[in-house]
């Protein structure tokens, strides 16, 4: 079936969407009608509903840097022979065994034929390069471990995205405290923002039943 069938889009995505904003439209209408006939308890639903996730805090562990080139040097023999082992047979396959026009065929992608096998073909050779990189490398670690140290010294650098995300996990409740302070203001902008797309989707949703 291919990636993206007109029958797919048609009964899937499309009434996916539709139901998505529907639905959404008439949570918003609601919140906004909340907000205008009783913002005090519609203050504590939020405070109810309002819980702060970290994904800081939990996804501490992936920015800790931890150095295996000890282990790699204790064993680096029989990872360079896996690698060259590994690599060998990888780019034999992928040089005798991959018929780009049965891939394509296997695919059914709807797309042109001479655009899937380019994308097919350059994937293949972008994985035979690795493979040979691969090889290359486990060459190395077995015979020149200390030309393979100094290069791995020159190129490797620890980039944490966590040190340069650290205001990206700040709250900004900037919004919060103005519904507060207009708690009827914000109820009709909301309301008057959902109530158009609550109105326009339901049409669509049942307007052909």
């Amino acid at each position: 079936m291919p990636f993206m069938n007109p029958l797919v889009v048609d009964q899937l995505l499309v009434p996916f969407v539709i139901r998505f904003f529907f639905v959404f439209g008439i949570i918003g209408f609601a919140v906004g009608v909340g907000l205008i006939i009783d913002p005090a308890r519609m203050h504590r639903f939020f405070g109810f509903m309002n819980t702060w996730v970290s994904l800081r805090r939990s996804t501490k562990w992936l920015a800790i840097p931890r150095d295996i080139s000890s282990t790699v040097q204790r064993y680096r023999h029989l990872i360079g022979l896996t690698f060259i082992l590994l690599g060998a047979f990888s780019t034999v396959v992928l040089m005798t065994r991959i018929d780009v026009n049965h891939v394509v065929t296997a695919l059914n992608v709807g797309a042109p034929h001479s655009f899937v096998a380019w994308i097919v073909d350059s994937m293949r050779w972008f994985l035979i390069a690795g493979n040979v990189l691969a090889i290359a490398i486990g060459f190395m670690l077995m015979v020149y471990p200390n030309f393979l140290h100094s290069v791995e010294a020159r190129v490797n650098r620890w980039v944490s995205f966590r040190a340069r995300s650290l205001g990206a996990d700040t709250e900004n409740m900037g919004l919060d405290r103005w519904g507060d302070s207009y708690p009827r203001a914000m109820g009709w902008l909301v309301a008057i923002a959902a109530l158009p797309v609550a109105v326009i989707y339901g049409l669509q949703l049942f307007g052909h039943r």
